[in-house]
């Protein structure tokens, strides 16, 4: 670690200035990427994004923030070759600008807290080689060199969930049904690399998701719930389960299938039809766009909205076979969701889970 301090103290004035401005340039870019994923050519979009970085870095150097300086230079420089075509832009370039703006805000929060900054200087410098080798890289080589740099910046790109131990003793103390589930999802979860351990975040999620809410749903059952819904996923076959392609429209049938396959399940084994219910609805969108029965708003139950919520976000940062194994940062995966809000999700549930999620993480 290393202390950064200034020279010359900052005028409170100049500081408080740049420091709104880097909020406000912070939103902006957020705004930026999210609208890239859909429209990752846009020229506008990416002027856009580079400017907000260039206003950044040039802030950073005003105030003689140089570690900031320095990394932000370096993603101004591949910002650049996006915006003229030398680089494409992918979700992995929207991550490292997000995390890297995150750094920088650390960076900026300290400072206006304690006027000085500990810092990691090691993983700085290894950020700005990464990004140099980037600016150099052969176009086959871009997208392990980003995985790499995220790998740096955040490691494990990773969260670090706050599993609580016997977190289901008192869920399963009289109830043999709910332990034998468990068990067989704890089972599944060997199954495939990147579900390890998703038995026990999903559900304490969940669960601090319902509590926060008053518990609108029967708890055992949502746990239930939960852990058929895996079982019925993992029955699926292991070369499909493990694709990183996205999957064809004949993929996309089997998949969906798991939707009936874990309610019936979830109905002969458990013996609970509230329980059935909520996995029959976990893939409906509030907008209607959903499946399978395409239902809306109010017609979707709590416990459909919760597992919806929590399985997208499991998703996002703990790789997702059709898309990436790549986990993405804590931060990528709030902003997915929130844009998602009142249209794949609840805005009531994703308000809540906007609340828990920072005391799991």
């Amino acid at each position: 670690m290393a202390t950064f301090t200034v020279q010359e103290p900052i005028d409170a004035e100049i500081f408080n200035e740049a420091y709104e401005e880097f909020l406000e340039q912070y939103s902006i870019c957020e705004s930026s990427i999210v609208a890239l994923e859909h429209k990752p050519k846009d020229k506008v979009l990416l002027n856009d994004l580079f400017r907000t970085i260039h206003t950044v870095k040039a802030n950073a150097s005003l105030l003689c923030f140089d570690p900031m300086v320095i990394i932000l230079q370096e993603l101004e420089s591949i910002l650049d070759l996006v915006r003229s075509g030398g680089l494409p832009f992918s979700n992995l370039t929207g991550d490292v600008t997000l995390l890297l703006m995150d750094k920088s805000r650390d960076f900026m929060e300290q400072f206006r807290s304690q006027q000085l900054v500990d810092y990691d200087k090691a993983l700085y410098h290894a950020v700005e080689k990464g990004l140099q080798q980037l600016s150099n890289c052969a176009p086959s080589d871009t997208t392990n060199i980003l995985v790499k740099i995220i790998a740096i910046i955040d490691p494990d790109t990773s969260l670090t969930f706050n599993t609580q131990r016997n977190w289901l003793e008192e869920l399963t103390q009289d109830d043999n049904d709910l332990k034998f589930l468990y068990q067989l999802a704890k089972m599944c979860e060997e199954r495939v690399g990147y579900w390890k351990g998703r038995t026990d975040r999903i559900g304490q999620l969940a669960l601090a998701m319902n509590l926060e809410a008053g518990n609108p749903v029967d708890v055992v059952n949502l746990t239930a719930s939960l852990f058929t819904h895996d079982i019925a996923m993992a029955f699926l076959p292991e070369n499909l389960l493990n694709q990183q392609r996205r999957l064809n429209p004949n993929q996309q049938t089997l998949v969906r299938h798991h939707v009936q396959t874990s309610s019936q399940l979830m109905r002969s084994i458990f013996n609970s039809h509230m329980a059935g219910h909520c996995l029959m609805q976990h893939q409906e969108c509030v907008n209607g766009s959903g499946y399978p029965n395409g239902i809306q708003g109010n017609n979707i139950g709590p416990g459909a909205k919760i597992i919806s919520i929590v399985h997208t976000f499991e998703a996002i940062t703990h790789g997702h076979t059709s898309i990436t194994s790549h986990k993405r940062p804590l931060m990528r995966a709030l902003l997915e969701i929130n844009k998602k809000s009142g249209i794949e999700f609840s805005e009531r549930w994703v308000d809540i889970f906007m609340r828990v999620v920072p005391n799991s993480y």
